[in-house]
């Protein structure tokens, strides 16, 4: 009989005090046909034999009288020892709990003298079990040269290709069903395929490409991407704008946006509530949402970026804009702020999308109220140097004080008043 398994050989005598790596072996027990007597009669021995990379001949082990101990508590999860006398092993082996009950009950019945048709194997000829090549579930490709021409295997979990002046994804590779980690970062990439939406993937780098040109992304609208994605690199792409879709993606928890030509970013940031660390370096970036403060995030990186101020005349006129015409309110309006002030649940079942869509994503404003939209009537107004008090570490440009653009739901809210107190101290 023969079983695969993985096996760990124990000298009790020269590896007392450690324990040698599991390697995957062959186990085989079966007789050994000795040479015939003066009387003709042959004389069979009970022998197991290990096969495994460092013994390819197989190392012998006599059973009958040989045997220090056997250990099978736990049998049921795969697990047993078997102790020799000479040499000094133990062999722990890790196996199929239904084979290796099977091999020990051979082991069995052989000390016992009784014959089974497992134990006919001819022990002197016994051979390893072939062993299947492991799958390959990662690849690094660093030039062209280096693409596989018969594809990319099935079974890649982690794929990275860099710096190979790849124009274009294809579609085998958005095709890859075990994908969870794409490295894609220094290539000429303009536009991702939608497809690459439908894979389930924890981390993607597209950083130092240029998707930035053609602002495409209809790939983010895959469900599969939105619930899995955990890490995304969007650096040194020529963004210029925030790419709206990537709201949705909440279980974000990294977002590199280093090294672009971002102006601001939306109010719905709000919504990426497992974020932990967001890069926006090196970008052009005015001011920051008042919505960062919903976040808790342990890292915001802002550095080199020139946040500017409202001038003088623009935030006086803010501050002295009369109240507006009470105008009737529409029925999606009316809505979003019943469900909103109600706490209702935002399941899809029990509301339509766009309403879940809108009240998700709409900013808040100081009093604790939603801004559904920016009419009239809601103020945006701009706050130097505001309290960051749900992010652990701040790096940014000491030269360059940090605004915060905030929405105030209506000239009559009490932060307004808040607000005109402010301007009047930074513009008397």
């Amino acid at each position: 009989m023969k079983i695969l398994c993985e096996v760990q050989v124990v000298n009790r005598t020269t590896q007392a005090n450690r324990t040698p790596k599991a390697v995957k072996s062959t186990l085989a027990i079966g007789y050994k046909q000795s040479a015939s007597d003066a009387n003709g009669n042959t004389k069979k021995e009970l022998e197991m034999v290990l096969f495994s990379g460092q013994a390819k001949t197989g190392s012998r082990y006599k059973v009958r009288d040989n045997i220090n101990a056997v250990h099978t508590k736990f049998v049921l999860d795969g697990k047993a020892t078997i102790g020799f006398k000479q040499p000094a092993e133990n062999l722990l082996i890790k196996c199929d709990p239904i084979q290796l009950k099977g091999f020990l009950q051979t082991l069995k019945l052989g000390m016992e003298g009784k014959d089974a048709i497992n134990l006919r194997l001819n022990i002197a000829g016994a051979t390893a079990i072939p062993q299947k090549a492991q799958p390959q579930v990662r690849m690094v490709i660093s030039k062209r040269s280096e693409y596989p021409i018969k594809g990319f295997p099935r079974t890649l979990k982690s794929l990275t290709i860099n710096n190979s002046q790849l124009v274009k994804l294809s579609f085998e590779i958005c095709s890859l069903r075990n994908l969870v980690k794409l490295d894609v970062s220094g290539n000429k990439l303009t536009k991702i395929p939608s497809e690459l939406g439908r894979l389930p993937l924890e981390s993607l780098n597209l950083g130092s490409n240029c998707l930035g040109e053609m602002n495409d992304w209809c790939w983010m609208r895959g469900s599969k991407l939105s619930q899995s994605l955990g890490e995304l690199d969007l650096s040194s792409n020529g963004l210029t704008h925030f790419p709206s879709p990537l709201v949705k993606f909440e279980r974000l928890v990294f977002l590199n946006l280093n090294y672009n030509e971002l102006i601001r970013l939306p109010f719905a940031i709000r919504r990426l509530k497992a974020l932990r660390k967001l890069h926006v370096s090196s970008n052009k970036l005015e001011s920051l949402p008042s919505a960062i403060e919903d976040l808790h995030i342990d890292q915001l990186d802002v550095w080199g970026n020139s946040f500017k101020a409202f001038n003088a005349e623009a935030a006086q006129q803010l501050a002295q804009q009369p109240a507006a015409t009470v105008t009737p309110q529409p029925l999606w309006l009316q809505a979003a702020r019943a469900v909103a002030n109600f706490k209702l649940p935002l399941s899809s079942g029990s509301l339509p999308a766009i309403l879940i869509e809108l009240i998700s994503e709409a900013p808040k404003c100081l009093c604790g109220k939603l801004c559904y939209a920016l009419r009239p009537e809601d103020l945006l107004q701009r706050v130097v140097q505001p309290k960051f008090t749900n992010i652990k570490n701040l790096t940014y440009s000491r030269e360059h004080q940090i605004y915060a653009d905030v929405v105030i739901c209506g000239p009559t809210c009490s932060a307004t008043q808040q607000l005109k107190a402010l301007f009047s101290l930074m513009f008397p």
